[in-house]
C-alpha cells in the first residue's frame, strides 16, 4: 500500500502503487509510418455491405436486367443495367467514395431468397463492384465479381442461401472514385422469360 503518494505515483491511498513510467516522446511522422507499415494494416480494409431490413429485388424481364444496389443497411431496387453500365443520373445511389489509392483484392457475397418466380429454368445471381470516376454518374462493371452458387430454380424455397467468395486480380481505385455493390441476375434467359427473386443481400470487399 502507498504511504506517501507523492513519492510513488499512486492513484489512490487505498490501492497498490501504479507506476506508469518511463515515458518516451516520439516524432509524429514516425507514428504514421509505423501504422502504415504494421502487420495489422498489411491485410487492407474490409468494406461491408448489407441490405439490412430492406427487401431486395433482382429481376430479368424479357432479357432486360434490373439490379439491386446494396449499401450499408439499405438497398435501391429495379435499377437497369445496359452493356455492363449503370447510369444513376436522376436516381438514388448507394455508392461510397474512395478516400485513398488502393486495390480491390477480394470479394464475398451471399443472397437469401424469400420468394419469387423463375420461368427460365434456373438463374444465377452475381455480385459485382461497379466503378465511376470523380464527377460521373455512369458506373462500369469491374472484374471484382462473383457468381453465387448454387443456381436458383423454381419453385424457390424460402430461406435458400447462395454464396461465393473469391480472391481476384487487383482492381485499382483512386481517391474520388465511386464504388457500387450491385446484385443482379447474370444468366440472361432470352426474350420471353420473366425471372424475379426477392430476398436480402450482403457482401464484403477487401481494399489494400
Amino acid at each position: 500500500m502507498c504511504v506517501n503518494k507523492d513519492n510513488c505515483n499512486c492513484l489512490s491511498t487505498r490501492k497498490e502503487c501504479d507506476n506508469f513510467g518511463p515515458f518516451a516522446a516520439k516524432n509524429i511522422n514516425c507514428i504514421i509510418s509505423d501504422v502504415e507499415n504494421s502487420e495489422e494494416n498489411s491485410g487492407g480494409s474490409i468494406i461491408p455491405f448489407s441490405s439490412g431490413n430492406t427487401q431486395t429485388v433482382v429481376q430479368s424481364i424479357l432479357g432486360n436486367n434490373l439490379a439491386s444496389l446494396i449499401g450499408f443497411g439499405s438497398a435501391v431496387d429495379l435499377v437497369p443495367i445496359a452493356n455492363n453500365t449503370i447510369n444513376l443520373t436522376g436516381l438514388l445511389s448507394e455508392a461510397f467514395i474512395v478516400p485513398r489509392d488502393g486495390n480491390i483484392t477480394a470479394i464475398s457475397a451471399s443472397y437469401t431468397a424469400l420468394g419469387g418466380l423463375v420461368e427460365s429454368g434456373s438463374v444465377t445471381i452475381r455480385a459485382q463492384i461497379f466503378q465511376a470516376p470523380v464527377g460521373s454518374n455512369t458506373f462500369t462493371g469491374t472484374s471484382a465479381s462473383v457468381d453465387l452458387v448454387p443456381s436458383i430454380t423454381g419453385p424457390i424455397p424460402v430461406g435458400l442461401l447462395v454464396f461465393a467468395s473469391a480472391t481476384i486480380p487487383p482492381v485499382p481505385v483512386t481517391p474520388g472514385d465511386q464504388l457500387l455493390m450491385v446484385f443482379y441476375i447474370s444468366s440472361l434467359p432470352g426474350d420471353t422469360a420473366v425471372d424475379l427473386i426477392l430476398g436480402t443481400a450482403s457482401a464484403g470487399i477487401n481494399i489494400i
